[in-house]
């Protein structure tokens, strides 16, 4: 039998998204950054940069991005997006939307935040996926989007993930960490760079354990990694000091001995735990004392 592609705005309400007999719901895909991030559409949504306790539930953490930059809606089998006034606005098959003005999506539409016009950057693009096989191409592009060499998310991917989902779960914020190795460059030009690339690995594995299902972790630039563990800083101080410790005692792809040194900030000692990128911040300042403390330590 030959597959067939159903479309949202050929079916009912109740059998939004469906294709191919299974249900399927709506996708936009946002790609900010070199980095594809996937969201649910589904009932009315704002899409914003999370600042000063907003939190959106499509959030885009870029300047570009005002914090209320418009509203998607699924309602009466049709996917709506609306646009605010904003600095940078929003394009819709090149034109620039009004403020207030809603505009109907189909599968594969794309609405433009410009970015280049305003430096050399790369603008940001949202595309609504509806029919099955456009989501899997999304997503296998999503996949590709993550580090290559870790297989990590980056710095947005893991922004937006702090922002829709663990502000919202329940119990301690946790700790907000920022780890890197210690004398990178020195096993780069001693042992070659194929040696970082496997000290880069290792350590990536050894954050995964770390982190748990609950926690998270992204490479952030180069040998830097930056991850979140929902638990009391005491207890997340231990359980890095003691991470650490096995990455030393280890000899690394048999070559080479490693240590590594963190700066760790409890969210919920910080005056907004929203700004993440202010979080990160005052990880880096203990990272910075952990360096000149000695190295291979964890500063709270």
């Amino acid at each position: 039998m030959e597959e067939q592609t159903v479309f949202l705005h050929q079916i009912p309400e109740d059998y939004l998204g469906r294709t191919g007999g299974q249900m399927v719901k709506p996708r936009l895909f946002v790609c900010c950054e070199h980095e594809i991030m996937e969201f649910v559409l589904e009932g009315h949504q704002l899409l914003g940069r999370p600042a000063d306790s907003i939190t959106p539930d499509i959030p885009v953490t870029n300047r570009y991005i005002s914090r209320r930059h418009g509203y998607f809606d699924t309602a009466n089998g049709k996917i709506t997006y609306t646009a605010e006034k904003t600095t940078n606005g929003t394009i819709f098959r090149r034109r620039r939307l009004e403020a207030g003005e809603t505009v109907d999506l189909w599968d594969g539409d794309e609405l433009i935040i410009p970015v280049s016009d305003n430096e050399n950057g790369v603008d940001i693009m949202l595309v609504c996926a509806i029919a099955e096989n456009r989501i899997k191409i999304w997503r296998d592009m999503r996949l590709a989007s993550r580090d290559a060499l870790t297989g990590l998310s980056g710095r947005n991917t893991f922004r937006t993930w702090y922002h829709q989902k663990h502000r919202k779960r329940e119990g301690h914020p946790g700790c907000l960490f920022i780890m890197d190795i210690d004398f990178f460059k020195r096993i780069n030009d001693v042992y070659g760079h194929p040696a970082g690339d496997v000290a880069l690995k290792y350590l990536t594995e050894q954050l995964l354990l770390a982190v748990g299902s609950d926690g998270y972790v992204c490479r952030w630039g180069g040998d830097e990694f930056v991850g979140v563990i929902p638990a009391p800083a005491e207890e997340v101080k231990q359980l890095l000091e003691e991470m650490g410790k096995r990455v030393a005692g280890e000899r690394v792809d048999h070559q080479f001995h490693m240590t590594v040194s963190a700066g760790l900030t409890d969210i919920s000692k910080v005056p907004d735990p929203d700004d993440i990128d202010a979080i990160v911040l005052l990880a880096d300042q203990m990272l910075y004392r952990a360096k000149e403390n000695g190295k291979n330590r964890i500063e709270l």
